[in-house]
């Protein structure tokens, strides 16, 4: 009974959202916003940022003094204190976390913040440059995976937000990605079959909120996610690179992260 009334409730504020931001007026605006950043940076690279344990401020540094472009979502702002660098593109996407934290939203000084239509019940108050995103994330992509070729449309979500945020890259013209802080690890695990698995590891960067060690991650998904965008790339001519120092993403292509400055 519970569970139905948590089914529910999600599902009706789903639906408010959604209904707020038709009669926000805002829709052609927003449009008008994504399609602008179609294709506006062919030739350039970009860093996809994860909030791994391997995730370090001092490799922030080094992309903040090289002026590159970077990706970066959720809880990020915990390692501001530690560094200069703020990422250009930021995006929450994740259930959990798209009604409940305003505050990070508002804090990150990003050029443009990336969330769900759905979500627009809370994000409506994110100050900012916003686009909000239809979005797509039935199960069924676990076992038929898509990938977006055009975001102005729909945005795939497949088990993690990193997935969105290649879609997004790819759709603004980046053809050259760089993955970083992504360890494909989590202290608490499911596996495949529903079972929960403690490996007493830590899930996320150094700083972050303790409570995260709460939270629970199906690497399985995601390697689903991460192997079939690995495969579009393939096919489109586009390079993702995982430059994470370790972690256990096999999905793409590893360079030593150092080498690339």
């Amino acid at each position: 009974m519970l569970l139905r009334l948590k089914q529910f409730a999600k599902e009706i504020r789903r639906r408010y959202s959604l209904w707020l931001y038709f009669l926000s007026g805002k829709e052609e605006y927003n449009d008008v916003n994504m399609q602008l950043l179609h294709d506006k940076y062919v030739g350039k690279r970009c860093f996809i940022i994860c909030n791994g344990p391997s995730l370090k401020a001092e490799d922030l540094e080094k992309i903040h003094k090289n002026n590159d472009f970077s990706f970066a979502s959720n809880k990020i702002d915990k390692i501001f204190p530690h560094t200069s660098w703020r990422p250009t593109f930021y995006s929450v996407i994740d259930e959990s976390f798209q009604y409940s934290l305003l505050g990070t939203m508002n804090k990150i000084p990003a050029q443009t913040k990336f969330f769900r239509k759905e979500s627009y019940i809370t994000t409506r108050k994110v100050r900012g440059n916003c686009v909000w995103m239809n979005t797509d994330g039935d199960r069924s992509l676990l076992d038929n995976p898509r990938f977006s070729d055009n975001c102005a449309e729909v945005v795939y979500t497949i088990a993690t937000v990193t997935y969105v945020l290649f879609e997004l890259a790819v759709y603004m013209g980046f053809r050259e990605l760089y993955i970083i802080g992504c360890d494909n690890s989590y202290g608490l695990e499911k596996k495949k079959d529903g079972t929960i698995v403690n490996h007493g590891t830590e899930s996320y960067f150094a700083g972050s909120n303790p409570n995260d060690k709460k939270l629970i991650g199906a690497t399985w998904e995601m390697n689903i996610a991460y192997e079939y965008a690995r495969q579009f790339a393939d096919e489109h001519g586009i390079k993702i690179y995982n430059a994470t120092r370790g972690g256990h993403l096999e999905a793409f292509e590893r360079v030593d992260f150092d080498s690339l400055f």
